[in-house]
């Protein structure tokens, strides 16, 4: 396995504003003349959540195995967050973009096929991840870095997924990060429902009935938008599990609380998800 970091600031050459990350971290298959060494796989850049304040080591690298060992080239991003930065939106938007933007420039050098680059994204994550799949071609982003490729990933995957600002059950604190504490107005333009439209990226989605974190209405309500826009969707919400599971086994957890109060089944959606995204043409081997 090859792995890597990239600072994305510095390698498109944009000044980077101080406690800004935009890192990403590469997890990719070694070539070999056992296998097909012309082969090209599928990437999934993920992105983990932590409420636009951190970014949670637990949705990053064990995702980003757990795709690898299924197939994809993996690649983990570390965007800038309230815990060391003041910076907030557009930044964020603009570093996924930027990870989007080198996996599809530097496709060949990576081994991955351009047309088959997925991301997944977890709580605040998921948000930003859904961003990424409608809002790809904000002019905001262009204010910190302009694209030369589309950014818009071919799918999405999202794990209990921070959604909109303006629902009973919404996760406020994750807009006050991105946002700002009292800017209202942009916090409609992040609404994630509000964004979702025909030319938006399919999208899994996947939650927990008693998430009591960023509840499953937010689930629910997404994939209702992106079935009235006509756009793929698939939806899974479990029946037991506390906010945050990642992949939901013990390499995530230091005890096994968690995983004894969640649905037994819950792992599966990483399985699901590529299932799925196999339907969507993203496929992990050559057909």
């Amino acid at each position: 396995m090859i792995t890597q970091k990239i600072d994305l600031y510095e390698y498109f050459k944009i000044e980077k504003p101080k406690g800004a990350r935009g890192v990403l971290t590469s997890y990719i298959r070694d070539l070999s003349p056992e296998i097909d060494p012309a082969r090209k796989a599928p990437a999934m850049l993920v992105i983990p959540g932590g409420g636009y304040y951190m970014v949670s080591d637990r949705e990053g690298e064990p995702v980003a195995m757990r795709y690898l060992a299924l197939g994809f080239n993996s690649f983990v991003l570390n965007y800038s967050v309230a815990e060391d930065s003041a910076l907030k939106y557009p930044y964020q938007i603009a570093e996924a973009a930027m990870a989007m933007a080198y996996l599809r420039l530097n496709a060949d050098k990576l081994n991955i096929d351009p047309e088959k680059i997925a991301a997944v994204g977890f709580s605040a994550g998921g948000h930003l991840c859904a961003m990424l799949g409608s809002f790809h071609n904000c002019p905001d982003v262009d204010k910190v870095f302009k694209p030369t490729v589309c950014v818009k990933p071919n799918a999405i995957v999202l794990g209990y997924p921070v959604i909109s600002s303006d629902i009973v059950f919404a996760h406020t604190g994750s807009f006050k990060n991105l946002c700002g504490e009292e800017n209202k107005e942009l916090m409609k333009k992040t609404d994630v429902l509000n964004l979702i439209d025909e030319n938006s990226a399919p999208a899994f989605i996947w939650s927990t009935f008693n998430d009591n974190v960023v509840p499953c209405q937010n689930a629910l309500a997404t994939a209702l938008q992106y079935k009235k826009a006509g756009v793929p969707v698939s939806v899974h919400v479990f029946g037991k599990g506390e906010h945050g599971l990642s992949v939901a086994d013990q390499t995530v957890y230091k005890n096994d609380k968690a995983l004894k109060e969640m649905s037994v089944s819950i792992p599966e959606w990483v399985r699901l998800s590529v299932e799925w995204l196999e339907e969507q043409g993203i496929y992990t081997t050559a057909k």
